[in-house]
């Protein structure tokens, strides 16, 4: 069996299907790791939550932003003046919100192997989260809220999106100020505070960021960053790991901007890429 990490995909069928092809992925042995952001931007979201569905048993998935706006459309369908027709026509398909509310919306933020250390969720872990069993409780917090009846932390949180939590106050926050920290951190998170605190606005690469205030989230000291692989998306302008230690591992290289979908083995330790057409 070979294991398998790839970044957002965002709705690119075609080069996400060759990009398998490329590396001879096996549907009955292999397992692939999904970083979130299937859907939105491309042209095929449609076919890739179709495929994805059909071939779940050999996935692993984290939810991203764009995962969780659909989920939240989805599950609160009332006149959200939408104008995006790839949108649009992934709330018109009935088996697309068959697959949402039987499949998506139970899909945890956070994935983890124990045996082979590795961490993975899609914006990456902060810095003030220094022991597992926090990360897989407030993963689990997230997930039942969202996939459950009294989902109202997470309809709310979609709904005020200005409204941020970017302070964990070492494990002392709760309610919808919880809930709205998990999501920050786990799926929104690029810099942060000296202090570890989120910083949710700014997404230039390190380069081209003139600040003294902030770092990239995986430049701040957490044990964790050295004990776990840590794989991630989210951040296409870092273009992969070019600013990032070895063993955190960045994978959103810009598919949805002309750029690349890539792909990175486990035990090969190898990178591979497909160029993307927009």
């Amino acid at each position: 069996m070979n294991t398998y990490f790839i970044g957002d995909i965002h709705g690119y069928y075609n080069e996400f299907i060759s990009l398998l092809k490329k590396i001879n992925f096996n549907y009955q042995n292999d397992i692939l790791w999904i970083t979130g952001d299937l859907i939105a931007r491309g042209p095929d979201s449609i076919k890739i939550l179709y495929f994805l569905y059909s071939i779940k048993k050999s996935i692993k998935l984290v939810l991203g932003n764009h995962d969780l706006y659909l989920i939240f459309l989805i599950l609160n369908p009332k006149n959200h003046n939408i104008n995006d027709k790839k949108i649009l026509n992934l709330l018109k398909d009935k088996k697309i919100v068959f697959i949402v509310n039987t499949w998506l919306k139970y899909q945890p933020l956070v994935q983890y192997d124990k045996n082979k250390k590795i961490l993975m969720s899609h914006a990456g872990i902060p810095p003030q989260w220094d022991n597992i069993e926090t990360i897989l409780s407030a993963s689990d917090e997230a997930k039942n809220i969202i996939s459950g009846k009294n989902n109202n932390f997470f309809l709310n949180y979609i709904n005020n999106e200005k409204y941020q939590i970017n302070d964990w106050k070492k494990n002392t926050l709760f309610g919808f100020n919880r809930f709205n920290y998990i999501l920050n951190a786990l799926t929104k998170m690029r810099y942060c505070y000296l202090d570890g605190t989120l910083e949710l606005f700014t997404k230039k690469a390190p380069n081209n960021l003139n600040s003294k205030i902030l770092k990239p989230w995986f430049w701040i000291p957490n044990i964790l960053y050295n004990q776990y692989t840590i794989f991630f998306g989210h951040w296409s302008d870092l273009q992969g790991g070019n600013y990032t230690t070895k063993n955190i591992i960045g994978l959103d290289t810009g598919c949805c901007w002309g750029n690349k979908l890539t792909i990175y083995s486990w035990e090969k330790k190898q990178f591979y890429s497909i160029n993307c057409i927009i």
